[in-house]
C-alpha cells in the first residue's frame, strides 16, 4: 500500500499494508493471536515458508489471512494450545 502523504521520519519502526480480510476483522485476530510482540512482517518470505520454519523451530505459526475469522481463529489457538499442553 503505497501512502497518500510523506511518512514522517521518526526512529521507530513503521510499514504500511492492507489488512485482511478488513482492518477491523483483522485487528481483532491480531490482538487474540498475541498483538505487537508475536508479529512478524514479511516482503520476501511467504506464509508456507514462514509456517514451515516454524515447524522445524517447533513454534507455533498463525497466519491472519483473508479468510480468517474471530471465532475461528479463536477456535484455533485454543486446539493448538491444548496440542501444545499434550506435547
Amino acid at each position: 500500500v503505497k501512502p497518500i502523504l510523506p511518512m514522517p521520519n521518526l526512529p521507530v519502526a513503521r510499514v504500511m499494508w492492507k489488512a485482511l480480510p478488513s482492518l477491523t476483522t483483522g485487528v481483532e485476530c491480531w490482538i487474540t493471536a498475541g498483538g505487537a510482540h508475536h508479529t512478524v512482517l514479511s516482503y520476501d518470505v511467504t506464509a508456507e515458508q514462514m509456517h514451515d520454519w516454524a515447524n522445524i523451530m517447533g513454534i507455533e505459526f498463525v497466519h491472519i489471512g483473508k479468510d480468517t475469522t474471530p471465532e475461528g481463529l479463536e477456535h484455533d489457538l485454543f486446539l493448538a494450545d491444548l496440542a501444545w499442553k499434550l506435547k
